[in-house]
């Protein structure tokens, strides 16, 4: 489906209410700055991380969001799960990336399907361009043990992952 250019502006208008994406992108931005740098330190995203993702989402999420739009966040969460843990399995991605993706989807609209493939899309490159061009200007004299350096083909998503959900909220938010 082709969607037409001034049709684009209407996708960066998620249907998440904005209090909520607010509150939720303050608790986010911290911990993805925090697991970016670490993935790309140690190639791992930490289970304490995601599940204090998840956890906010869970004990907050009621405060914030109506009831039936909660539940059936958690009803997505459980299905993205299994869909990950079968990627996973098959050995498309790290364990992190899938759990990091599934403890984060419960903050994404299922609305906002074409708005989440289009940012992960721009993350991902711009994750992968911006990292490989520090590497090239330098940038490994700074932080010289990174694993992320010398990983070859891998590359630590989380990275791009943070930085989908912490755009998505605060498109949301403002």
């Amino acid at each position: 489906m082709v969607i037409p250019p001034w049709e684009l502006f209407a996708l960066l208008d998620p249907a998440y209410p904005p209090f909520a994406a607010l509150v939720f992108l303050a608790m986010a931005v911290p911990v993805w700055l925090y697991m970016a740098w670490d993935d790309m330190a140690k190639l791992k995203i930490r289970n304490g991380l995601v599940l204090f993702v998840f956890g906010v989402f869970v004990v907050l999420g009621p405060l914030l969001l109506p009831l039936d739009v909660y539940f059936w966040q958690l009803v997505q969460a459980a299905i993205v799960f299994v869909a990950i843990l079968v990627l996973y399995a098959a050995g498309t991605m790290g364990g992190g990336d899938a759990k990091f993706i599934a403890a984060s989807s419960p903050y994404f609209m299922r609305e906002d399907t074409t708005l989440i493939i289009v940012l992960f899309t721009a993350c991902a490159i711009a994750a992968i361009v911006t990292h490989r061009l520090a590497r090239r200007l330098g940038a490994q004299s700074a932080v010289p043990d990174w694993a992320s350096w010398t990983s070859g083909k891998r590359f630590p998503l989380g990275f791009a992952l943070g930085g989908v959900l912490s755009i998505y909220l605060a498109l949301a938010a403002f």
